[in-house]
């Protein structure tokens, strides 16, 4: 059976309606206000209260004023109540509460994922503009589709889209034709109607699609041999992206080499006001009946070790300032990325604790990896086990957002007989 999805009926109808202005709040930089307001919206025409089988008309959802203050729920007086019933009514304040934030994160996990369903950067997406398809296209030399020649009957067509659906409709009459006929009818109409036209008009015609071809092959040009966009908002669009992108090459690695596979990219997020992040992508499982990719099986030691070097290295390449300057929005966090939701893609994303409000002052040199919270034991431990790894120094690219790719095989293991990661 198809999961119907965490909301339906009126609660879904509106929701739905919600979608545009948070798509715009998202691209606005105010996410976060916008999704409070959305979230109280909804409490207010399905409160809590009344569970979620209730389901009100339309003339009780007509009838909500969003302006109007609500009462707040408060526990009863102590005084008034004995011992067990005070306890009783703490834990139906406490389990309200639960509840109200269980209902807020279906809310916000419901707008995310349609927005990212609507807007999100799709790997198979053809057209240049989409950097990630472009890198494909460098990388396989396929994948790129030069765009389709347009016809003056195209281009004549759009302005009379009416008038010939008219007449294919007045053709038709009440003859039940599939789709596919349907629109080989309206080609058929708009070819003959275009003819009709004066020679002068059709050719006026074809020199505008002429201009219309030749713009779209320099912007496709352009986009296949520009460098990537170096805007707030495009680069977030990519980060956004990443994981889509990065799933079924390490997936193909894997098949092809028999290895598992990590890889970790991370910079300044600009839609978190340029604070330091890293997304880790992982392919490849455990054996046995629970299979666990490298991320989870090792997710406590990996965010206690690897995440705290790769952090080390990201400050050391940008600059508090840098990191303020691919902000989108210095106030809020409207960030899509999340550690649950990626984490159900076998990702997952970490922060790295980095200042970036105050100047530059951070220690160089060895006293530079104390700017992330690790102790000296952990630095210690964590340095022992990047040598043990290799002891060949990886050769680094020099791109807006620092990545490293991990594969591993059973021949690296260590030979001491001891795990670096015990």
């Amino acid at each position: 059976m198809v999961n119907p999805g965490a909301f339906q009926g009126a609660r879904k109808t509106f929701l739905m309606g919600e979608k545009p202005g948070y798509a715009a709040a998202v691209q606005g930089g105010y996410a976060a206000d916008q999704l409070a307001l959305i979230q109280r919206q909804f409490f207010k025409r399905f409160p809590i209260d009344k569970g979620d089988t209730y389901e009100p008309t339309m003339e009780e959802i007509e009838a909500v004023d969003d302006g109007e203050a609500e009462a707040d729920d408060e526990s009863a007086d102590r005084g008034a109540l004995s011992e067990k019933e005070y306890e009783e009514e703490q834990t139906r304040v406490k389990e309200r509460r639960k509840l109200i934030d269980f209902k807020r994160g279906q809310i916000k996990r419901w707008l995310v994922y349609q927005y990212m369903k609507d807007a999100d950067i799709d790997p198979k997406e053809t057209g240049a503009e989409n950097p990630y398809r472009a890198l494909l296209h460098k990388l396989t030399g396929q994948g790129l589709k030069r765009p389709r020649k347009k016809t003056a009957v195209n281009i004549w067509r759009k302005s009379q889209r009416d008038s010939i659906e008219s007449a294919a409709k007045a053709r038709v009459g009440l003859t039940q034709i599939t789709k596919g006929k349907y629109l080989a009818l309206l080609d058929k109409i708009a070819k003959e109607e275009f003819l009709k036209l004066p020679v002068e008009e059709q050719s006026a015609w074809a020199e505008i699609a002429n201009e219309e071809n030749e713009a779209a092959n320099i912007s496709f040009e352009q986009g296949l041999h520009s460098p990537a966009s170096t805007l707030p908002e495009d680069r977030q669009r990519c980060i956004e992206g990443l994981v889509r992108f990065m799933e079924p090459i390490l997936d193909l690695v894997c098949e092809a080499t028999g290895w598992k596979a990590s890889f970790m990219a991370g910079g300044p997020e600009p839609a978190v006001g340029g604070r330091l992040n890293v997304i880790s992508v992982h392919s490849g499982e455990t054996s046995g009946d629970v299979k666990l990719t490298f991320g989870r099986a090792e997710r406590v030691r990996y965010k206690k070790f690897i995440v705290p070097i790769f952090g080390s290295f990201l400050q050391s390449c940008y600059t508090p300032d840098e990191c303020r300057s691919r902000a989108i929005s210095s106030e809020g966090d409207c960030s899509l990325l999340n550690d649950e939701d990626l984490g159900e893609a076998g990702a997952s994303m970490d922060r790295i604790d980095f200042d970036t409000s105050g100047v530059d002052d951070r220690p160089s040199g060895s006293e530079g990896l104390q700017s992330n919270p690790v102790s000296s034991t952990t630095a210690k431990t964590s340095s022992t086990m990047a040598s043990s790894i290799s002891a060949k120094k990886p050769t680094t690219t020099h791109s807006p957002t620092k990545k490293m790719a991990i594969a591993t095989t059973p021949s690296t293991a260590t030979t001491s007989g001891k795990s670096p990661w015990s």
